[in-house]
């Protein structure tokens, strides 16, 4: 029996190093070296500098819950395969209501003062998310803007226009790339607030995904997060601006896609 405990807390260890060394990476890793051939190279940073703080908290929660799911696991069935059932079990319980349970530690008051603060700190993230990201999206605009203009103006001969393009092409796929990563990261964190939110005041999660889509349909614009109210309503008024935030950042993110294909061409000159 002792054997099989030392040998699964080996496992637990193990997993819980490999998720948090496998996906540890370098900015000049995710982006490369700025070489001067990317005009727009100073908003990628920003923009890329802003996932750094979606990416820890949720690979910590992941890393925890597989390396205690993989303890448990191994102890209840002696073996790697029941370790690796657990580890499995254990990363989806430190990524969706983790984050709730782990604040229910410190007792309910405290817990719903706790995820008011902490979306505070989200929504200003997410508000420089999306500055970034618009910068990033409105610079390529401006280079394509004028690769076109050039080539309009004849200062340039189309097979310097396409070359150009193709290259501002391959930085839109490399830009959404980075977007579509971070945003994974947002909505990741995003649910987690939606499962506090309702543990809080039960059924907010649902209006909240209601109120967004309705909004959306409409094309009006967000309301602005109130300060007043009960606790409890002010931390769902927070969720709900981190919801339509993050919906936001999904929305540009996914119009990267759209510009390259539709905007980078001399086809839409």
């Amino acid at each position: 029996m002792r054997s099989n405990r030392v040998r699964a807390s080996l496992v637990s260890v193990t997993i819980v190093a490999m998720a948090l060394t496998g996906c540890v990476t370098t900015q000049q890793d995710r982006i490369g070296a700025n070489d001067g051939s990317d005009a727009c190279y100073q908003y990628r940073v920003a923009l890329d500098s802003t996932g750094n703080y979606y990416a820890e908290d949720m690979l910590k929660g992941a890393a925890i819950g597989a390396g205690v799911g993989a303890l448990t696991g191994a102890l209840a069935g002696g073996n790697m395969k029941s370790a690796l059932i657990g580890a499995a079990a254990g990363a989806a319980l430190g990524t969706l209501g983790g984050y709730w349970n782990s604040k229910m530690q410190q007792g309910r008051d405290q817990a719903i003062l706790g995820v008011m603060s902490d979306l505070d700190t989200e929504n200003q993230n997410l508000n420089r998310t999306q500055v970034a990201l618009d910068q990033l999206v409105n610079c390529r605009r401006a280079e394509i803007a004028r690769v076109k203009a050039d080539y309009k103006a004849k200062r340039i001969a189309k097979p310097e226009a396409e070359q150009r393009l193709a290259a501002i092409r391959a930085q839109l796929d490399k830009d959404y790339a980075m977007a579509s990563g971070i945003n994974q990261n947002i909505v990741k964190r995003r649910d987690e607030y939606l499962v506090a939110a309702d543990n809080i005041q039960p059924g907010s999660a649902e209006k909240i995904r209601t109120k967004t889509a309705v909004k959306a349909s409409a094309k009006k614009k967000p309301a602005k997060q109130s300060t007043g109210g009960s606790t409890t309503t002010q931390v769902v008024e927070r969720t709900n601006t981190a919801f339509e935030t993050s919906e936001r950042i999904n929305a540009t993110t996914n119009s990267i896609q759209q510009i390259a294909q539709k905007e980078a061409t001399l086809d839409a000159a």
